[in-house]
């Protein structure tokens, strides 16, 4: 009974006890000792119970000592109130908390908090602190904020998702959600109607109504109208039944919380929840989480991007969306991200769009203060990996004019880190000097009685980088005379143009400005600019480059001293003997520019002896100087190959390999096939050592035998045991280059081979053929036969496609002219007895006569309505497939009239309409051909007569 006891607590020395122990923890973001958490397990308190109660109660969760005014109000005794706030003192001492045991302090019992939850509250105040620490970890020295994360930090009940109405007039009605129908006037009733899943209500004395995927204005009118069906006065004027619809409880929405949001998984929401809602009940993007990009996928595919700047920014929600069941809502990670202090109204770091720059980062931070320089702003930037040419120097500080930017004419991109300074007018005055290049800190500086002249400036600005050219500085001033200028101008840091007159620039040594030389080291002026070199801005970079086989061929930067051996070195692989073997070493080659620049000359060497730093190893390299690797297949022909052809089964062309056998090239051809004789495989090469002049040989022939015990070419098996002493046998012979083998195919092998019979048999199905010559009787025999419903005049055998003319009774009698022997894939079809003959074409009635035995064709054409003007023949197609025409005579009578089968086709061809011919006659034309004939017989004849 006492261990029971021990484990209640009344509820508001619980909450209080709770906010003492767990208090420092959070504030000073150190870890709840376990016996502590321990300890709180055993009170079995919840998250929310001692929440809602400390609020009842008037406990400031973060005021220990309003909490024990609170619980001296309660009733707690004063002995256990000292010893928690000395308990509290102890924790923020930096120290390990004491563990409080249930019997150190009497309490009465009255109610219990759920252990669940109150763990739930111990993982909240964890996460809360994690998230300080993040933030800490994660914010700039100056300490900037984040902009947007800490919206999600204290949400409002009233602004979480409730299962309860009101909902707006745009929402959509979905299964499971709980209408409420009110009607009263001349007719009074109430339902809660619940939406099914099939979308539908059930109106008693009504009938069923679909409301889902309508929203709730719309639904309104429509059900308005269907329910005047059976009470009028809903539509009448003035109307005598009045209606209200609304939604009394919401279906839940199960969604998904992705990415780097701090509480992922799934999640129920109520089914009216935007983005931004069901952002509130995950907690929120962490801060490596995207304010910019939150993205709603449905269906597999994003349905929504939705940009929270908008609703923190212009309270606007326009990309917004509802969620529905099964939506993922997925947070990419945090996005360009651009720091901005100084002048403006709300410093802060900011997530950047691809496409916005410094004009969008300015209004985020929503514009510029009064005292702001506007003439340009300072830019501290990580140099972006593409642009990088020294991989020492990885920082710059750059101005930008503000000319054209406020007003959008200008565009001024942003690079992810950058952290962006506008500078006050105070800044900028007189008495400033500006500094940049090969300096630690550029930026800008003020005149003071420590920064006096150009080196105190350098020292001032963290000294010199190591790359710095010391030949020259430049120093561009203000001219001394004061009518040249006007009398006020400030700092300048971009150069402008209209200030180039009233300039002048110095050229000074650094060297000696670092040594003192006053003639050098001149005194600051104000308005004064400094420029200091380094060695990338007066001198091109200088390289070497490696190519050919090595693992890292590339440019490298030329150091000095450095030497062959070093830049093969910096290859890679070289130094590696197994990657060795795959490289020449007899020669390489180092590529350099002729002394004029414009050819280049090669000096091989022997890449063994320099890769031991021994002769050319040693030799020192020169700007633009290429070493060449060759590999080892250079001195050899690289494609080499065999090839197999026959019963294998990849036959191709492959890869020849030193010491390959036929067993080697067999295996990589896959195997032999099922038809493979195995008994010995023919090698075709090219001749060698035959005399040049003689043409006739082409290649030599060479019998390869492989299993040669294997000589039943009738067999047919394919036994794995003759094919492991085929590849024994091929494991011997060494193949050479260009050879081709050739497998050859068993001719007693033959694959099983089958026909179809179809239709009216006993067995139709599909038959092997058992033996060479097997005819159509033979398989129609091993069908069962025709059944009685069979029609044996109208089968066919079909073969390629199309139908062999053969009479099937005569076949089945075996008549050697009709018994056709089938070949692989023949069908054959037996149909029913179709009891009709088909007349159709140039007839008056075309369609099906019903069968009479021993009618001929006069007989259907008459029963067809006969024939049709213009008749020229007329086609008889029996049901065995052939074809006879028949023609009329003179008088319309057939010169012959066979007897018709059942199943037959008739069909009356017509006469095609004849052309008529145009004639015409000219009879000057036909006189003068008479006379021009006329003449020339008269000319014959006078001829004839003088002979």
């Amino acid at each position: 009974m006492r261990q029971k006891r021990q484990r209640r607590l009344p509820l508001a020395g619980a909450v209080l006890w709770l906010v003492l122990w767990l208090l420092p923890s959070v504030v000073h973001a150190q870890e709840i000792p376990q016996p502590v958490q321990e300890e709180i397990r055993r009170r079995g308190m919840t998250v929310e119970e001692a929440r809602r109660e400390a609020e009842r109660l008037g406990i400031d969760l973060s005021n220990p000592e309003q909490a024990a005014r609170r619980a001296r109000e309660l009733g707690i005794p004063e002995s256990q109130i000292q010893a928690m706030l000395r308990a509290v003192q102890q924790e923020q001492a930096p120290q390990l908390p004491r563990i409080l045991t249930p019997g150190v302090y009497p309490v009465s019992f009255q109610d219990t908090l759920a252990l669940d939850t109150l763990q739930a509250l111990v993982d909240s105040l964890r996460l809360r602190r994690d998230s300080l620490r993040q933030r800490k970890a994660q914010a700039p020295s100056d300490s900037l904020p984040y902009f947007g994360y800490d919206v999600f930090e204290n949400v409002p009940d009233a602004f979480k998702p409730n299962q309860l109405g009101p909902v707006d007039d745009q929402y959509l009605v979905g299964p499971g959600d709980e209408l409420r129908l009110m009607v009263w006037g001349a007719t009074e009733f109430a339902y809660d109607l619940t939406v099914d899943r099939e979308g539908r209500i059930f109106v008693p004395s009504v009938g069923q109504f679909t409301v889902a995927g309508k929203r709730l204005d719309v639904l309104r009118e429509e059900l308005k109208r269907w329910l005047a069906r059976s009470y009028a006065g809903l539509l009448e004027d003035p109307p005598t039944v009045f209606m209200d619809l609304t939604v009394a409880r919401l279906q839940p929405v199960y969604i998904y919380a992705l990415g780097e949001v701090k509480q992922p998984g799934g999640y129920v929401i109520a089914s009216q929840s935007t983005v931004f809602q069901a952002l509130y009940a995950v907690g929120g993007p962490k801060l490596s989480g995207s304010l910019r990009d939150v993205r709603v996928v449905r269906g597999g595919r994003v349905l929504a991007r939705v940009d929270l700047y908008d609703y923190l920014l212009r309270g606007e929600g326009r990309e917004d969306v509802r969620l529905q069941n099964n939506d993922q809502l997925f947070v990419p990670p945090r996005g360009k991200t651009v720091a901005i202090r100084g002048q403006v109204r709300r410093p802060a770091i900011y997530e950047l769009k691809e496409n916005e720059g410094l004009r969008e980062l300015i209004q985020f931070a929503a514009g510029l203060k009064p005292e702001a320089f506007t003439r340009y702003v300072r830019i501290e930037r990580i140099i972006p990996f593409e642009q990088r040419q020294d991989p020492s120097v990885v920082r710059e500080v750059i101005t930008v004019p503000l000319d054209g930017v406020l007003d959008g004419s200008r565009q001024v991109p942003l690079y992810d880190g950058d952290r962006v300074e506008v500078l006050s007018v105070l800044d900028v005055s007189r008495n400033g000097v500006y500094i940049s290049g090969a300096v630690v800190h550029p930026g800008l500086y003020e005149i003071t009685m420590q920064v006096r002249t150009i080196r105190d400036l350098i020292e001032r600005a963290g000294g010199v980088t190591s790359d710095v050219y010391e030949g020259r500085v430049q120093l561009v001033r203000f001219k001394q005379n004061p009518a040249e200028r006007p009398p006020s101008v400030p700092v300048t840091v971009g150069d402008p143009d209209d200030l180039a007159l009233l300039e002048k620039m110095v050229t000074l040594d650094l060297s000696r400005i670092l040594l003192g030389d006053p003639e050098h080291n001149l005194a600051l002026q104000p308005g004064d600019r400094i420029r200091v070199y380094s060695e990338l801005d007066i001198n091109v970079p200088r390289t070497v480059t490696i190519e050919g086989k090595v693992r890292k061929p590339g440019s490298y930067a030329l150091r000095d001293s450095m030497t062959v051996y070093d830049l093969l070195f910096l290859g890679g692989g070289l130094f590696d003997e197994e990657f060795r073997k795959e490289v020449y070493l007899e020669r390489a080659d180092l590529i350099r520019k002729a002394e004029h620049g414009t050819e280049e000359i090669i000096i091989p060497f022997n890449l063994a002896e320099a890769l031991r730093n021994e002769g050319a190893g040693r030799a020192l390299l020169q700007p633009g100087d290429r070493i060449r690797i060759y590999p080892v297949d250079v001195q050899e022909i690289r494609e080499k190959f065999v090839t197999i052809s026959g019963a294998v089964k990849n036959p191709g062309q492959y890869r020849w390999q030193e010491n390959m056998t036929l067993e080697d090239l067999i295996l990589r051809a896959g195997g032999f096939t099922e038809d493979a004789l195995l008994d010995w495989a023919e090698v075709t090469r090219l001749p060698k050592g035959a005399d040049p002049e003689q043409f006739e040989q082409l290649a030599v022939r060479i019998e390869v035998p492989m299993a040669e015990d294997i000589d039943d070419v009738e067999a047919v098996s394919f036994a794995l045991d003759d094919t492991a002493r085929a590849l024994r046998g091929a494991r011997t012979f060494r193949l050479q280059h260009r050879d081709r083998v050739y497998i050859r195919s068993n001719p007693a092998f033959r694959p099983q081979q089958t026909v179809t019979v179809a239709g009216e048999v006993w067995y139709p199905g599909t038959y092997t053929i058992l033996r060479e010559n097997e005819t159509l009787a033979d398989v129609l025999q091993r069908a069962g036969g025709v059944r009685p419903t069979g029609y044996l005049k109208g089968a066919r055998l079909i073969r390629g496609g199309l139908p062999v003319v053969i009479d099937m009774e005569r076949a089945l009698r075996r008549d050697p002219r009709h018994n056709v022997i089938l070949l692989p894939g023949d069908e054959i079809r037996v149909p029913p007895r179709p009891g009709t003959v088909v007349v159709r074409g140039n007839v008056r009635r075309p369609g099906l006569v019903k069968y009479v035995p021993g009618r001929r064709v006069g007989y259907y054409l008459e029963r067809a309505g006969g024939l049709d003007e213009d008749s020229k023949v007329i086609l008889v197609t029996q049901a065995d497939g052939g074809t006879y025409p028949v023609y009329l005579g003179l008088k319309g009578w057939f010169q012959r009239d066979p007897v018709v089968d059942e199943g037959a086709i008739i069909e009356v061809v017509r006469k095609p309409p004849e052309e008529k011919r145009q004639v015409t006659f000219d009879i000057g034309k036909t006189l003068t051909d008479i006379a021009s004939i006329a003449a020339s017989t008269l000319t014959i004849i006078a001829l004839a007569r003088r002979l």
